[in-house]
């Protein structure tokens, strides 16, 4: 990237939390360090104590895990039942406003910045007091404004209502600002179509990228052990679900895909892997499931154990011993989700929702093959880059069991698992879908790319400081 071409600018990056391994968390790091790369200035804040040490200043009524926030959230897009009437529910949120204003307007006269890039809280609505705080806050200060449109609230898995006329308002005016002075960026062409639909907001697409610099990520002395830690012989193939545990990430289906897998790979038994390993009758197929659990999704977890014992599918969550970053926990190591990727033979992603695709842009920075289902976006903005995935079926093709888990024809399945054990069988056939795919990521999905998507807002900014 160039450095320093633009005047130096300090620049505010305000989301509910950072230093995850969410995706909105992921994507503003990139941000950060391509802004950081060109000689700016850049303050993070957030609702809750970052994951890492990444100097966050942290304002507690900013985190939509309060009680609070979640009762408004309801309160906005199921029920009034917290709050008993439309007018307590508007008392309420006037209270959480004004709290988180004056919280705003401190840290904000603290770094005199001179643009505010607001992630996602003028879109998900998770927690629309701080929406509408925010909003009051761009009209005391002068500053430039970006808004970066991770999913929208209209997006939601499950079903969402308006509930009362103030909420109709706040949806309408905050969710996001309809103000002509902000930019408006979205993360792929749906959204950025549905935006203009429904709000009459125009907007530019900047899609996901990653720093191909700095993969693939190797075996080292910190992570050598990792498959030891969790049982895993080094003649087992390691599927890697990396995502979050959520339901619209449909991990039963990579579940399925293992169990199929599993029996076309009884036909492999003496035969070398692609990393000379050789598979034998004492080998296991993995699913190591690294991602965090969010929100409710317990019982989701609860679920896929079950699938996983009755179809006797080697099912592991070691989301509690990853994080963003290597650190240790009461003497307990933990790794980083770098780590699961040095150790895995190959990725699933079987997806039915998703913005973009942070966890995808990794697999292919970590040269590793990628069984995925075929969700929208990826069909829309991502297929025509040309990468060369192993498909799950097709979005025509999916449906749901009794207890609302994902399905597909197990013939489409099947064929899947047949391309996986080409590529980790066959080593020459593995290295041309990992490096063709490395080398499409590298220009397309790049933070050189992210640079140049950039330019023209920050040129824009530097050469009109207030």
């Amino acid at each position: 990237m160039i450095k320093n071409r633009h005047a130096s600018l300090s620049i505010g990056m305000i989301h509910f939390k950072t230093g995850d391994t969410d995706g909105v968390s992921l994507e503003m790091d990139k941000w950060r360090d391509v802004f950081l790369s060109e000689g700016h200035t850049v303050h993070y804040c957030c609702g809750q104590p970052p994951m890492q040490d990444n100097q966050c200043t942290v304002l507690p009524s900013l985190s939509y895990f309060r009680e609070e926030a979640r009762a408004l959230n309801r309160g906005t897009f199921d029920n009034l039942e917290d709050f008993g009437s439309e007018s307590a529910y508007e008392k309420t949120m006037e209270n959480e406003v004004l709290t988180l204003t004056k919280e705003l307007l401190s840290w904000i006269d603290s770094i005199t910045l001179d643009v505010l890039i607001v992630e996602n809280i003028w879109s998900v609505g998770l927690h629309p007091a701080a929406a509408i705080a925010l909003e009051n806050v761009i009209h005391e200060r002068r500053l430039h404004v970006l808004a970066h449109h991770h999913d929208f609230y209209w997006e939601r898995v499950t079903p969402i209502r308006l509930t009362c006329n103030s909420a109709m308002r706040i949806a309408d005016q905050y969710l996001p600002p309809h103000g002509g002075q902000y930019a408006h960026v979205v993360i792929n062409s749906k959204a950025q179509k549905a935006l203009a639909e429904r709000k009459g907001i125009n907007s530019n697409i900047i899609p996901n990228v990653f720093d191909f610099s700095k993969g693939p990520w190797e075996i080292d002395t910190y992570n050598s052990d990792f498959r030891e830690a969790f049982g895993i012989n080094e003649y087992d193939v390691l599927l890697l679900q990396a995502t979050r545990v959520v339901k619209r990430k449909g991990i039963e289906l990579a579940i399925d895909f293992a169990q199929i897998l599993t029996k076309k790979l009884e036909a492999y038994n003496g035969k070398a892997l692609y990393n000379g390993k050789i598979f034998s009758e004492a080998s296991k197929v993995v699913l190591v499931l690294a991602g965090s659990i969010e929100n409710d999704a317990g019982a989701y977890l609860a679920q896929l154990k079950e699938r996983a014992r009755s179809q006797h599918v080697n099912l592991l969550w070691i989301g509690e011993h990853i994080e963003h970053t290597r650190t240790k926990k009461e003497e307990a190591k933990i790794y980083s989700l770098w780590d699961a990727y040095a150790h895995a033979d190959m990725v699933t992603y079987p997806s039915y929702w998703e913005g973009w695709g942070n966890q995808l842009l990794e697999a292919v920075v970590a040269k590793l093959p990628i069984v995925l289902f075929p969700y929208e976006i990826y069909n829309s903005d991502i297929k025509k880059s040309g990468f060369s995935m192993i498909e799950l079926g097709d979005r025509e093709s999916l449906s749901w069991d009794t207890q609302g888990l994902a399905q597909l024809p197990s013939v489409q399945i099947e064929q899947a698992a047949i391309a996986a054990c080409t590529v980790l069988f066959d080593r020459h056939a593995r290295l041309d879908m990992v490096e063709s795919n490395f080398k499409i990521g590298q220009e397309s999905f790049s933070l050189e790319t992210l640079s140049t998507l950039l330019k023209p807002y920050v040129t824009t900014w530097s050469n009109t400081l207030w």
